[in-house]
């Protein structure tokens, strides 16, 4: 499976022994939740999740485009801030 996101990292008993801690970290960014040294789920702001399930929503197939719509994807300029070259990318293990 592909990294999107880097997340800070915590067994599924530190959850169970500093739930309080583990909550506020994932108020600032996601929390990997790992059982036996394997992600298994994710502890996630509830802005954070509202908006990926939103983008969820919004998903299409690349065929369901219209010509048009593939033409306005081919000729739109990436905002600098947004600009990034996948080798700047980095991938958690």
């Amino acid at each position: 499976m592909e990294v999107i996101m880097k997340a800070q990292t915590v067994t599924a008993s530190e959850v169970q022994r500093q739930f309080g801690r583990v909550h506020d970290m994932a108020m600032k960014e996601p929390v990997a939740i790992t059982n036996h040294g394997r992600s298994t789920s994710y502890l996630v702001s509830a802005d954070l999740f509202e908006q990926m399930l939103l983008c969820y929503r919004r998903a299409s197939f690349v065929g369901d485009l219209s010509d048009d719509d593939m033409r306005q994807i081919l000729e739109a300029k990436v905002p600098e801030e947004h600009n990034w070259e996948p080798d700047e990318v980095s991938y958690a293990p």
